[in-house]
């Protein structure tokens, strides 16, 4: 696996046990993720900060008194103070040819960027039915219902995620995709 996932656990406030946490990390870590473990009494400023450090795409957090109740909006908070988290969108355009069409002019309207891998920061799309997935024969495509027109689109982080939104619905309307 070359581009392994990396995720970072943290023990977040006072609580002092952390075998629990330990546990996950070595569980991930056979799994075949990159752990990166912060160890106890972390503050939410620090989780964040060795977060962004190390590039992590996924935080863990063990907590196992009742703090979370205040560190969680806390770290969210320091995470997310003008963007979101963004996200996943599959959406099935039935063909490839429209597929591209969508994803030209959403490249074309400043949403995003056509792509083949789906990790990075700006929103981008790819027609994983066509792309990604091409290695798969195409009987087996079939039996698993993966269409040539599958698209993903992962929203980076925004800071403005309703024009996003509401670019996208712009374009799918355009080409007569939704009313």
């Amino acid at each position: 696996m070359d581009n392994k996932i990396r995720v970072l656990v943290a023990k977040a406030g006072l609580d002092g046990h952390d075998r629990g946490a330990k546990v996950i990390a070595a569980a991930l870590r056979d799994a075949g993720m990159e752990v990166i473990y912060t160890g106890l009494r972390q503050t939410p400023e620090m989780i964040v900060e060795a977060a962004i450090q190390e590039d992590v795409d996924v935080i863990g957090i063990s907590i196992l008194s009742g703090a979370h109740m205040t560190i969680l909006p806390r770290i969210k908070k320091l995470m997310n103070e003008e963007f979101g988290y963004g996200g996943m969108l599959a959406i099935d355009f039935g063909d490839h040819a429209t597929s591209n069409q969508i994803m030209q002019l959403m490249q074309d309207n400043d949403i995003g960027y056509l792509a083949v891998s789906l990790g990075y920061f700006k929103t981008l799309f790819s027609c994983s039915g066509h792309s990604t997935s091409s290695e798969v024969p195409e009987e087996i495509q079939k039996q698993i219902g993966l269409s040539p027109g599958l698209t993903r689109i992962s929203v980076g982080l925004d800071n403005d995620i309703e024009r996003t939104c509401e670019k996208i619905l712009q374009c799918l309307t355009k080409l007569k995709l939704i009313s």
